[in-house]
C-alpha cells in the first residue's frame, strides 16, 4: 500500500515540476542604437529627428520644445535595462542631445 502511494507522490512532484509559468521579457518605449544616435545632430529639424529615432515615447505639452525617448526592458530572471534620450529644440531645430544609460545589472523589485 505505501509503495503505490509513494510512487504516486513522486510522479506527481516531477510532473508538476515541469508546470511552471511562462515569463516573458517586457520591452517599452524606443530602442535607439548609437548609430541612429549618431546621425542626430544639432541644427537638425524636429521632422528629420523623428525620421531617424521615431515618433517620440514622451512630448510634454508645456514644453514642446522636449522630446524624451525612453526605453525599458525586464527580462524574466528580474534583470532591468532602462535607456533614455532626450531632443531639446530651439526655433524648430535640435539645440542639445542628453543620452542616459541605466546599467544594465539593476535588478527589478
Amino acid at each position: 500500500m505505501i509503495k503505490p502511494i509513494i510512487s504516486l507522490t513522486l510522479s506527481a512532484v516531477l510532473l508538476l515540476g515541469g508546470c511552471s509559468s511562462y515569463k516573458m521579457e517586457i520591452q517599452q518605449g524606443n530602442y535607439i542604437t548609437r548609430e541612429e544616435l549618431a546621425l542626430v545632430q544639432p541644427g537638425m529639424s524636429a521632422e528629420q529627428v523623428q525620421a531617424t529615432l521615431g515618433t517620440p515615447l514622451l512630448v510634454d505639452d508645456f514644453h514642446k520644445d522636449r522630446w524624451d525617448y525612453v526605453f525599458y526592458l525586464k527580462s524574466p530572471d528580474g534583470t532591468v535595462q532602462r535607456s533614455s534620450v532626450t531632443v531639446f529644440f530651439q526655433n524648430g531645430v535640435v539645440r542639445d542631445i542628453r543620452n542616459e544609460v541605466v546599467p544594465v545589472n539593476v535588478k527589478a523589485k
